[in-house]
């Protein structure tokens, strides 16, 4: 079932890719899937799915057209489940990882200096525990797709609402015109959920444009988006993180009720391989994504993501506002 539906999308993918004209877009809509099933492995563990909605716009219509710097405002509604390596035991004390859920609304605003730098604020408010659905979906589709039955979800990390703020920076470094660069990201998390700095370096080749008109940074809205050129790119990144709060893991700020919570790893690694293509109204990328344990003892883990994305014009193209 799940592939039939990675299949639909690719699908649709390619329909809108033969559709429409260049014109001028101000809004977009992704959605992505995460997960570790798609590496044919046979694990169901640690960060074990997550849906990832977006929608993407520049306000001011065809107006924005004549703006000098772009300003993309993003809406962002994600639902994740994090589980051990075993889901069949039934002891907490087996567990190398709590079970998790995580339902997370945030707004941000993405703001390019420059073609080739950006600055990014925002914030989330998220809920987890039995809040956060995820016992319910998880138990519903293990049931209806044959996976075995996670066992532990009553003793999942509690209902808490928390609330972070989010920063971060990226700045692109030509290597050669159009076709090679690195891009630098910086980004700090703070809050009652999370709280982590981390530093990343993607190195990418293919079919380049300026992060402001590149789906590197979802940017392909706005001033310049009538101009658009397809391109496409693979890309390779390596990141470290400083992790000194996660509420997935270690439960509460506030209180030590959770069943069953683990350390945290301070020092986490990650790295991710990827492809995207561009045509002129969708996106489609897929990235292995690997982490080094967060926690201590656990193994290192790897999971995919298949994200597509579909740029609308302004309703009304030819109102002047």
């Amino acid at each position: 079932m799940r592939f039939k539906l990675f299949w639909l999308l690719i699908f649709i993918c390619l329909v809108f890719q033969s559709m429409g004209q260049t014109t001028y877009k101000n809004r977009e809509y992704s959605l992505a899937n995460d997960n570790d099933v798609y590496l044919l492995v046979g694990n169901d563990r640690y960060y074990s799915n997550g849906i990832i909605f977006h929608k993407r716009w520049v306000p001011g219509g065809e107006n924005s057209k004549k703006d000098t710097i772009k300003g993309i405002f993003d809406f962002e509604f994600s639902h994740k489940t994090f589980t051990p390596q075993e889901l069949i035991l039934r002891n907490p004390n087996n567990y190398d990882r709590p079970y998790a859920g995580l339902l997370t609304f945030g707004i941000s605003h993405q703001k390019f200096l420059s073609p080739s730098f950006s600055r990014t604020l925002g914030s989330e408010l998220a809920f987890v525990g039995e809040l956060s659905g995820a016992r319910a979906f998880q138990e519903w589709y293990h049931k209806n797709l044959g996976f075995p039955r996670p066992r532990g979800w009553e003793f999942q990390i509690p209902n808490e609402v928390i609330v972070n703020v989010k920063a971060g920076l990226a700045k692109q470094i030509w290597l050669k015109s159009n076709s090679m660069d690195l891009v630098l990201d910086s980004e700090a998390y703070l809050g009652t959920g999370f709280t982590h700095l981390m530093q990343r370096f993607d190195f990418r080749f293919g079919k380049l444009q300026d992060l402001e008109n590149s789906a590197f940074k979802n940017a392909i809205i706005g001033k310049g988006s009538e101009r658009f050129r397809n391109h496409g790119y693979f890309f390779f990144g390596y990141g470290t993180q400083l992790v000194l709060h996660n509420v997935v893991i270690e439960g509460s700020l506030w209180s030590n009720d959770a069943p069953h919570t683990e350390e945290i790893k301070n020092l986490v690694h990650h790295w991710r391989l990827g492809w995207a293509t561009n045509s002129r109204n969708t996106t489609f990328k897929m990235i292995y994504n690997g982490l080094s344990p967060e926690v201590e003892g656990n193994k290192v883990h790897g999971y995919i993501t298949f994200e597509l994305a579909l740029r609308l014009a302004p309703k009304n193209p030819y109102k002047s506002e």
